[in-house]
């Protein structure tokens, strides 16, 4: 085969893509680099390791999980994102209300049609012995999943 029947510098695009092309929706977003994916935990685990640890955890993940919402969403990190932030009385409410807006922005920024609510994240998660941890650890872990599945199956 000659040179002429195999341009080299074209892109190759993938049949979905072109049928996204001609059904007039964009074309998916490319896929994140490793690093910006979040770590995946287990809801239960992470919760029995916040009780064990009389919640020292729960700091360390706090500060993890926002760290990597603000690397996905390529923002800065704001004072409500610290785990200091969850010491202060009241503040923390409104840390955990801005933790689940953040990851909103994150799951629609990657197109995945996963919501976290902000009242139950701030108000019924906290209430029901602690269960926020479990209820945005299972959200982190759906963004994770949609990530590496764009990472790994291009053109999806």
């Amino acid at each position: 085969m000659t040179q002429a029947n195999h341009p080299v510098d074209r892109v190759r695009t993938t049949a979905s893509e072109v049928d996204l092309r001609a059904a007039g929706i964009p074309s998916p977003l490319p896929s994140p680099p490793a690093s910006l994916v979040p770590r995946k935990q287990g809801a239960w685990g992470l919760w029995w390791l916040c009780m064990v640890t009389f919640s020292i955890y729960y700091f360390i993940w706090y500060d993890r999980i926002n760290g990597e919402l603000s690397a996905i969403l390529g923002q800065p990190r704001r004072a409500n994102s610290r785990w200091w932030n969850q010491i202060i009385p009241f503040w923390a409410f409104v840390g955990l209300a801005a933790t689940a807006k953040r990851l909103n922005a994150a799951h629609a920024s990657v197109g995945s049609p996963t919501r976290v609510g902000v009242f139950t994240a701030w108000f019924w998660a906290p209430g029901w012995f602690g269960s926020q941890t479990r209820y945005l650890q299972r959200r982190v872990n759906i963004l994770h999943d949609v990530l590496t599945s764009r990472a790994t199956h291009q053109g999806y």
